[in-house]
This record gives C-alpha cells, sequence and structure tokens, in this order.
C-alpha cells in the first residue's frame, strides 16, 4: 500500500496468478457426463455414483450429487468391501474411474488405457479429454470393468467476488 508500490503496479503489463487457492477454492466439482462408444448419460452418471459412493473428498460427493440431479438417481449402499472407491485411480484399473496421467489431456489416452485394460478404448475417448481439458476442467474417465463409459468434467469453483475483481482490473487496463 505504499506510493513505491502503487508506482510500481502502474508498470505492470502482466499478472499471473495460480488459480488453485487464489481465484478458486481448490475443490473442483463435477459438472458434466460425457458417454462415449455409444452408451447412454444416464449408464454413466449410474456408474459414476456406485464408484463414487465411498469417496468422501469434496469431488466425489459432487459426482453423487450431479448424478441424483440430473437422473433422479438415488444413493445406494453398496456391498462391503476390501477396497476403497477413490475418486481418482492414475489409470490402476482396479476401480471405476481414472485420471489421465497427466490430467489435462494431451492425447494418447486410448492407447495407455487399451493396454492397461487389454482392449481398445471408443474412438470419440480421446476428443473428449482434448476438449474437456482445453476448457480448462480436468477429465475423469469412467469404466464398467474394461467398458469405458465416459467422461466425468470436473470443474473448479471459483471463489466469491472474483469476477467483480477481475471487472475492476479490466477497468484499470490490466487485463483484456
Amino acid at each position: 500500500m505504499s506510493g513505491r508500490a502503487v508506482e510500481a503496479a502502474g508498470d505492470v503489463q502482466v499478472l499471473l496468478l495460480d488459480k488453485t487457492g487464489t481465484i478458486t477454492l481448490g475443490n473442483r466439482m463435477a459438472a458434466n457426463f460425457f458417454p462415449v462408444g455409444g452408451h447412454s448419460e444416464q449408464d454413466l452418471a449410474d456408474v459414476a455414483q456406485l464408484a463414487s459412493l465411498a469417496d468422501e473428498t469434496p469431488e466425489g460427493r459432487s459426482v453423487v450429487v450431479l448424478a441424483k440431479e440430473q437422473f433422479g438417481i438415488r444413493e445406494r449402499h453398496s456391498a462391503p468391501t476390501t477396497s476403497s472407491f477413490p475418486l481418482r485411480q492414475r489409470l490402476g484399473c482396479r476401480d471405476s474411474i481414472w485420471e489421465p496421467p497427466d490430467s489435462k489431456g494431451r492425447g494418447g489416452l486410448r492407447q495407455a488405457l487399451g493396454r492397461r485394460i487389454g482392449r481398445h478404448a471408443p474412438a470419440d475417448l480421446d476428443a473428449i479429454v482434448e476438449r474437456t481439458s482445453r476448457a480448462g476442467s480436468t477429465p475423469l474417465v469412467v469404466a464398467d470393468g474394461t467398458d469405458i463409459l465416459g467422461v466425468i468434467e470436473l470443474k473448479d469453483v471459483v471463489k466469491q467476488g472474483i469476477r467483480e475483481k477481475f471487472a475492476e482490473m479490466r477497468q484499470m487496463g490490466f487485463a483484456p
């Protein structure tokens, strides 16, 4: 807040922010279900919800809520199991939901999954993962056994008031 800092701010041409924790809450929320390989969105939501029931993370709970809101799928109780269902399995293939190793997509997911599950992944999978990643979201691949059903899109939750702060910055000439 010193005069020197205010003067230096006048020379700023580019402002970079780390979005997690600065402009977002750091909790991603399920926003969409994108089916692949001819599967229905409801079938994808059903399996995604079952795989997320024991996941107590905000992301896992948001999958359960999204399935309920979009398709009326009520929470069910699965049979006791020795394994948990973490929302993100990095191509672990033991559970039903995986985050690509490079969580921002970047292609090659079909081949990597194909090697792990022993069969070809649906042709439309890479395009959906890439599109979701380019939008700034996190794609999570959902499968039932070795049958890949689709992708859950996780979006970052923007902090309250951030849009207004960026509008102010644009008025001051700091942002496009």
